[in-house]
């Protein structure tokens, strides 16, 4: 399995330790970064004189590191993997040091003769590091008796939130909600304290707060009912409360290979993590890529903007399938059709679709036009049928009324249910890509 960065962090044994792993995951505190097959080995710099010399075996993922900490993972093994995350190109393939290669010969040996010996019982094989399927279904059914943990403490908080009433969630003090995160990224559900996160972004809005409220309500009345949904419900909930997407079973399950359009790109900075969405359009179907870069990184590199790839799109299991991974290499390709452009109120039918479909869906994206820009506080975009308001940067919108001249244009666009933002512009037939960068 592939791990992201919110599902390496995850696996932290408490909030200090994620972020302490995020202030280790740059290469400039790192030597001799390497990935041989199947296992990672790298020496971090620490407050001594000899760097700590840190190893992890990819089939738990587990780790080794010759640092004094009594935690499991510790922070230096959870920074090498977001490294290896964001920065695969960044490793080499060295073998590792006597001490790790020993300590990796020896789990393989144990795991070797587990399969050798059928007859052992249940029991015997069950290992709290061992990769055998009894030792997954350990791990997994220990991480969801801690995410019901943090979610049955987050019910109780929301009800007392609404029980005291919204019109005093603004004078609450910032640390009741950054409390709450961190005990849900205790609880390994990093979705969902990126949920409780946002909060105060939504506390000047009573009905923008209601409904993120809602979502966050949602999930802790899923998560109990969770063996009663269907799998891509399932699959639904797992990603919103952050549970590590399988990279090798998508992949393995093949995809849509065909011309797709790159129609547009904005990225994300939240703490010391970065993300990266990329759309891609084909016909009728749309797929959002997603990179990461940890500690001030750079992105790996991205397909081209506004251009043309062939490259085949695998989709993640969901009840609106949106979220895919490429599988092998993309090449450049002539310049394919521009999808169809939809009013705004197909938008908000499209989107209330996929709403229904998956109710912690967060933004979709889509090409629409003709569009008139209003200027104002805030921005909008209006056609025959009505307006919603335009977010973005100052100067994309700028942008926009430039290149326009004041005649209507054809944008595509993010829709997150409050305001659109912009990432491309068509303008004579030709896609022009507009740089967005978001504050979480």
């Amino acid at each position: 399995m592939t791990l992201t960065p919110d599902a390496i962090l995850a696996l932290a044994p408490e909030a200090g330790s994620a972020s302490n792993a995020r202030k280790l995951a740059t290469l400039g505190k790192w030597q001799h970064l390497n990935a041989p097959a199947g296992s990672l080995w790298g020496q971090c710099q620490g407050s001594g004189k000899d760097p700590y010399l840190t190893g992890v075996d990819l089939s738990g993922p587990v780790g080794k590191c010759s640092c004094p900490s009594r935690k499991f993972p510790c922070k230096h093994a959870l920074a090498l993997l977001l490294l290896h995350t964001t920065h695969p190109g960044e490793f080499g393939t060295a073998a590792p040091p006597e001490s790790i290669q020993t300590w990796l010969d020896g789990r393989a040996r144990r795991a070797e003769g587990k399969e050798q010996r059928p007859d052992q019982t249940q029991a015997e094989l069950v290992t709290p590091s061992g990769p055998d399927a009894a030792g997954q279904a350990k791990r997994r059914a220990a991480r969801e008796k801690k995410v019901t943990g943090g979610l049955d403490a987050l019910r109780t908080f929301l009800h007392d939130l609404i029980r005291d009433g919204l019109a005093h969630a603004p004078s609450r003090p910032y640390s009741d909600w950054d409390t709450q995160a961190a005990r849900l990224v205790d609880a390994q559900a990093p979705g969902a304290a990126r949920l409780v996160r946002q909060i105060p972004a939504h506390l000047g809005d009573p009905s923008a707060l209601l409904a993120h409220l809602a979502r966050l309500h949602l999930l802790t009345e899923a998560w109990p009912r969770r063996d009663s949904l269907d799998d891509a419900t399932q699959a639904d909930l797992r990603a919103a409360l952050g549970f590590p997407l399988d990279n090798a079973a998508v992949l393995e399950a093949g995809g849509v290979r065909a011309n797709w359009r790159v129609m547009g790109q904005a990225s994300v900075q939240e703490d010391h993590l970065s993300t990266r969405r990329t759309w891609l359009v084909s016909g009728d179907q749309t797929a959002l890529l997603l990179d990461f870069a940890a500690g001030g990184r750079p992105f790996p590199p991205a397909l081209p903007p506004a251009g043309t790839v062939q490259a085949e799109v695998c989709y993640a299991p969901a009840a609106f399938p949106q979220r895919a991974l490429l599988s092998g290499e993309a090449l450049s390709v002539p310049a394919g059709a521009l999808p169809v452009p939809v009013t705004l109120d197909a938008l908000l039918d499209r989107h209330g679709a996929a709403l229904a479909a998956n109710p912690w869906l967060e933004r979709s994206a889509h090409q629409i036009g003709p569009l008139h820009l209003i200027p104002g506080e805030p921005w909008h975009v209006q056609d025959i049928g009505g307006q919603l308001p335009l977010g973005g940067s100052d100067r994309a919108r700028q942008t926009i009324l430039a290149i326009s001249g004041g005649q209507p244009v054809t944008l595509y666009s993010e829709w997150d249910g409050v305001a659109l933002l912009p990432l491309s512009l068509v303008h004579e037939g030709t896609l022009i890509p507009l740089r967005q960068a978001e504050d979480a």
